[in-house]
């Protein structure tokens, strides 16, 4: 069967729990990460479920385009003959770059050359016509690439650490190509488009997984009774990722189908919620898709 591919790009507008199956330490509620390397995600499964629930609020549960996409919702008994698979094949978003305090700017994205390795890698197999920059930056966990010379000193302070920086040809073109691509379309995202071409920053990949666990949100919350001001459960510490946070997520779907043109669709322009704690306004994620033929 032939397929097409497409690449949906996730700009965090607020911050993102998308909860991991076991606590980790004094971490109650931590978020999913990658087993092999600790980089945050967010698996397949949650987006595809997340994506199914946007499309039941936006067309209506009965839509028939639901199924279509996302498939039959699971058997509530042991029979599962008639149970129909949907056309949409939904990977995980993993990590393209985090946002890190720093002392000039407010913040940066640090990425490193795992992360971009790994993005120019789905874009070839989506064959998107402006395609990932072919340079890789070759940062360490002892020094730092900046995308402008902005950032150039002795030192650069990232979250805890501080290295030294230069500016580096390939940070420069992968921050043009993730400010024209990543982000959403519009005004409103102007200046984060300007600001990710300026502030984009390449560390070593070791350093890029302690940065995505030292700054990452950790919010200690408590549920109190429902009819006095009295401890419930509680505390517990959340995990999450930080608003600004830009993820990827590689899409499939049977060519000759309207499928994709189905989900851009449902997700132009609107945001996408993901994870737990909607009501206190977690979870918003601005969605971009970028298919073969597109350019930045």
């Amino acid at each position: 069967m032939v397929v097409i591919r497409t690449l949906l790009f996730l700009y965090a507008e607020s911050p993102v729990h998308a909860g991991g199956d076991t606590s980790v330490g004094g971490l109650d509620l931590p978020m999913q990460r990658e087993t092999g390397t600790g980089l945050p995600v967010i698996w397949g499964q949650s987006l595809k479920g997340a994506l199914r629930a946007h499309a039941r609020s936006t067309w209506g549960p009965t839509d028939p385009r639901i199924v279509a996409l996302f498939g039959d919702p699971p058997p509530s008994g042991p029979d599962t003959a008639e149970v129909k698979p949907g056309t949409l094949s939904v990977g995980d978003a993993q990590l393209a770059a985090f946002p890190v305090p720093t002392l000039r700017e407010t913040f940066a994205w640090a990425t490193s050359p795992l992360a971009l390795g790994r993005l120019r890698r789905r874009a070839g197999l989506v064959e998107l016509a402006g395609a990932a920059p072919s340079v890789s930056p070759t940062a360490t966990d002892d020094t730092a690439l900046a995308a402008s010379d902005s950032w150039i000193g002795d030192r650069t302070v990232l979250g805890p650490y501080v290295l030294p920086c230069e500016t580096d040809d390939a940070a420069t073109q992968w921050a043009r190509w993730l400010a024209a691509t990543a982000l959403p379309d519009g005004g409103d995202f102007d200046y984060f488009r300007a600001k990710v071409r300026r502030d984009l920053i390449v560390v070593g990949d070791g350093v890029l997984t302690a940065l995505s666990r030292e700054c990452a949100e950790l919010t200690p919350r408590i549920q109190l009774h429902e009819d006095r001001k009295a401890v419930r459960h509680g505390p517990f510490h959340s995990e999450y990722l930080p608003a600004e946070t830009i993820l990827a997520a590689l899409i499939e779907a049977p060519d000759g189908g309207t499928a994709l043109n189905d989900l851009s669709s449902l997700l132009a322009g609107r945001v996408l919620r993901v994870g737990g704690d909607e009501s206190i306004g977690k979870g918003l994620l601005w969605c971009r898709l970028t298919g073969p033929g597109d350019s930045p």
